[in-house]
């Protein structure tokens, strides 16, 4: 077998790109600055390339650099789960998981899930970020983020987490007023919300009904489109995850019992690009699919 270089100054010089200051990693090292400096020079003369550009405010990395950065956190992270696991036996799940999430089903299905995994696993620790952009897993170091679907970066490892079916919600006083549709035929495309660029789709065995919505509000948010179906502005299709609650008082009520949406909403659970997946990362992967039941 090969005799692999020491790589002496990884962990100074992912410290260093993660704080883009050496006297802030100096400073979370508990070591000197000129300790830090010289870790880092170490490792870019045993690479033969430069890492790091010094600037009079930090350190930004090169493009070498943000590649060996990304595969140096994945390195260290292992090291560190492989001594946190001989220490417990291999029984303990047990680190820092950074994860972004956003958007309503996140938030109000995703996030119970995580606390319940932590309090399982006393040793995990969770570091969430709730977001409505899309982040960088690599540059900002999420170990797993959220996201639905479709994804548009096929560098990223991801699985399928959920899938919802929409459904078309209306509020009973808009019905009284403008009359029940008993068939996706008979809406015009004027009641129906228009929620981001979605065509409206409906499915009975071989019969197909599909149109534009071109209604009053528009809006890429599904709490948008339930505020504007309660008061009244016209008929609302969202994800199923949506609007339970209005069901049960009665705000709003369900059209078209036997048709489907074609349409679904999905959900996935990315990763970075990186062979190597800490154990506590993948069982809380496994946990979502188990808890989601997909």
């Amino acid at each position: 077998m090969a005799k692999l270089p020491p790589f002496e100054g990884m962990l100074e010089f992912v410290a260093a790109v993660d704080a883009e200051s050496l006297s802030a990693a100096a400073e979370s090292l508990g070591v000197s600055v000129a300790h830090v400096s010289r870790k880092v020079s170490a490792l870019e003369r045993d690479l033969g390339q430069q890492l790091l550009l010094r600037t009079p405010r930090g350190c930004v990395p090169t493009d070498a650099g943000r590649s060996f950065h990304a595969q140096g956190k994945v390195l260290l992270a292992g090291l560190e789960e492989a001594r946190d696991a001989v220490r417990s036996g291999g029984a303990t799940v047990s680190g820092l998981i950074r994860i972004s999430i956003g958007g309503y089903f996140a938030e109000r299905q995703i996030l119970p899930l995580l606390t319940r995994f932590a309090a399982a696993h006393p040793a995990v620790d969770l570091d969430i970020g709730v977001v409505t952009r899309n982040v960088d897993l690599v540059a900002e170091g999420y170990d797993l983020v959220i996201r639905a679907g479709p994804l548009a970066d096929s560098r990223m490892r991801a699985s399928k987490i959920a899938v919802f079916q929409g459904h078309t919600l209306a509020a009973p006083a808009y019905l009284a007023s403008h009359g029940t549709p008993a068939h996706p035929q008979e809406l015009h495309p004027s009641q129906c919300l228009v929620l981001g660029h979605r065509e409206w789709v409906f499915m009975r065995g071989d019969t197909r009904v599909a149109f534009a919505p071109a209604g009053r509000v528009r809006g890429d948010s599904g709490l948008t489109m339930l505020t504007a179906a309660r008061a009244g502005l016209g008929i609302a299709q969202v994800p199923s995850y949506y609007g339970e609650e209005d069901l049960a008082q009665g705000t709003l009520v369900r059209l078209f019992d036997g048709w489907q949406s074609a349409g679904v909403f999905e959900f996935f659970a990315v990763l970075p690009p990186a062979s190597y997946t800490p154990g506590r990362v993948r069982q809380l992967v496994d946990f979502l699919h188990a808890e989601l039941s997909l």
